[in-house]
């Protein structure tokens, strides 16, 4: 499958490319586990690689972003705890799918615009995957 122009998908909402600052999309795919590996007298390395690989997906947004846009990017990844996107894997060229967690957030208010609601700093999303992908 080709790129279609955008990096994650929730619910078959694209998280808009406008909020994801240059640079802002980052993603360490399918990422080896080794269970019990060590290295021996001789200075071999032993591997067990599981036949589980995650991806990690980090975006960052935009600087001074306003609060109708922080609606929109907590769409994204709320519930925390599970969520399930679509995004590009670099590694196998295609839009894969996975569940994921989303570890605590900061969240940093730059200041108030002329209605009093908080104008943000740059936020940092960092989405990890349970399993391989789905």
């Amino acid at each position: 499958m080709a790129f279609e122009g955008y990096y994650i998908k929730k619910d078959g909402n694209i998280f808009p490319n406008y909020i994801i600052a240059k640079e802002g999309y980052k993603c360490t795919p399918n990422q080896r586990t080794d269970k019990n590996s060590y290295v021996d007298g001789k200075g071999a390395l032993h591997r067990t690689v599981l036949p589980v690989k995650r991806s990690t997906v980090k975006l960052t947004t935009i600087d001074e972003f306003r609060y109708s846009e922080m609606l929109l990017i907590k769409s994204f990844f709320i519930p925390r705890d599970v969520v399930t996107l679509t995004y590009w894997n670099d590694e196998t060229d295609a839009y894969e799918t996975a569940k994921f967690y989303v570890p605590d957030i900061e969240y940093v208010h730059k200041f108030l615009d002329k209605n009093k609601k908080p104008v943000y700093k740059a936020l940092e999303l960092t989405f990890i995957a349970y399993e391989g992908d789905q």
